[in-house]
């Protein structure tokens, strides 16, 4: 029996250029690590060649950048998850985290490098927005503050994806979109907001997000390390074992250090409190105190003189004129308790301070804000405004913003201090 002219002799199939075909590679990612040399290199050399940055990966880190920032200076939530949906594929990031278990410096230096560039494409980007809002006068930014803090929900969210990002990757030939939009949320977001406060002068803002986006890059590299190890990959050299075992214990150190979380345990062990941890992101948080503080005791001048008791009388010389003893009276002072309030604007997402009731712009205060109450109040155009301080830049300002804008955690009579008590 003869074949087909259509189908050809098997004299004239070349042989394979390479005895590890297309078909044993994926049978191999489905073994997850082999455990021959050779199935161990192919497997590499296939992972290494598809999460070798390219330049989409800088193409799409300035599309997405320049819609982060736009996203910022907009104060727009969709604007920035439409940023972050336009980010590049981070699976440079898979190659990092390959490269610090097999211990490839080379290709870790090649994959950090890449991410690097486009964290600084991103905050160049950021820093010339924020540049670009100063002479517009100050705004509100709601979304901005959000990105500049660390938060247990946000850490465990993107644990999740760092783990789901390189298992998709190293068990199918699919693009992991999803998990990837996880890890720029929690990368590029952060780095888009130290850029804009940077250069916008917004306190709170940087240098915590620069270090919030430090943080969530280590935080899914170690754990995108203890998923290629379960994965069964290990280092292929005694070299390699030595530095993926440095770089693990580096990255253990900057997490403890940049996050407290190391001074926290030294406190612990050593029976010390660690210091309160900051409740809030704004600039001013003052303490809210309902009682009065202590009264000041009277000096030992202030006490009235006892009369001495004598055995005789004393004589009185007639026509003397008698002057009565000067009574001492004491005095206590009580300061006057400050009155915080805090902005609650239920329109446009903040409240406008002016020089004077109804007169000349000073500032825009965001939702949240703690101001000081001190006391004054006008009536403006059938408007009640209230005079109020806050701390701007390291200086004190002064101004009016409508009463009806703020809250009170206690109900205050007249929004008066407390007055002084002289009995």
């Amino acid at each position: 029996m003869t074949l087909p002219e259509a189908f050809p002799s098997p004299e004239s199939i070349p042989p394979a250029p390479h005895p590890m075909t297309r078909a044993r590679r994926r049978r191999a990612q489905r073994m997850l690590y082999p455990a021959d040399a050779e199935g161990q290199a192919a497997v590499l050399a296939d992972l290494a060649r598809r999460a070798y940055p390219s330049y989409d990966l800088f193409i799409y880190a300035i599309l997405s950048g320049a819609i982060l920032a736009a996203g910022y200076l907009l104060d727009s939530q969709a604007v920035l998850i439409f940023g972050v949906l336009a980010a590049p594929l981070l699976t440079p990031w898979v190659g990092l985290s390959l490269a610090a278990v097999t211990g490839s410096l080379r290709f870790f230096l090649q994959a950090l490098a890449a991410l690097l560039v486009s964290a600084i494409i991103v905050f160049l980007i950021g820093l010339a927005a924020g540049f670009a809002e100063l002479p517009f006068g100050p705004r509100t930014h709601n979304e901005i503050y959000p990105h500049s803090i660390l938060s247990w929900p946000n850490l465990a969210v993107l644990a999740l994806g760092a783990l789901l990002l390189v298992v998709t990757f190293v068990r199918t030939e699919d693009k992991p979109y999803l998990p990837s939009v996880v890890l720029a949320y929690a990368f590029y977001l952060p780095v888009s907001a130290a850029g804009f406060g940077l250069g916008a002068n917004l306190e709170g803002v940087w240098p915590q997000a620069a270090q919030v986006a430090l943080v969530h890059l280590t935080w899914a590299t170690l754990f995108g390390i203890l998923a290629l190890a379960s994965l069964r990959f290990r280092p292929r050299s005694f070299g390699g074992s030595i530095f993926s075992l440095l770089l693990t214990l580096a990255l253990l150190a900057g997490l403890l250090t940049w996050t407290g979380w190391g001074r926290a345990a030294l406190d612990w062990t050593r029976g010390t409190a660690p210091p309160p941890a900051p409740t809030s992101y704004f600039p001013l948080t003052p303490t809210l105190s309902g009682s009065p503080p202590p009264r000041p005791n009277p000096s030992p001048s202030a006490t009235l003189p006892r009369p001495s008791a004598t055995a005789s009388p004393s004589p009185t010389v007639k026509g003397a004129s008698e002057t009565p003893a000067e009574t001492v009276t004491p005095s206590i002072t009580i300061e006057p308790t400050p009155i915080f309030a805090r902005i609650n604007s239920p329109e446009g997402g903040g409240a406008k301070v002016r020089k004077s009731p109804g007169g000349e712009y000073l500032l825009t205060l965001s939702n949240g804000f703690i101001v000081e109450i001190l006391g004054e109040t006008e009536e403006h155009m059938d408007t009640i405004w209230v005079k109020i301080a806050v701390k701007r830049n390291g200086e004190r300002l002064e101004g009016w913003i409508i009463q009806s804008l703020l809250v009170t955690a206690t109900p205050i009579v007249n929004w008066e201090a407390t007055a002084t008590l002289t009995p």
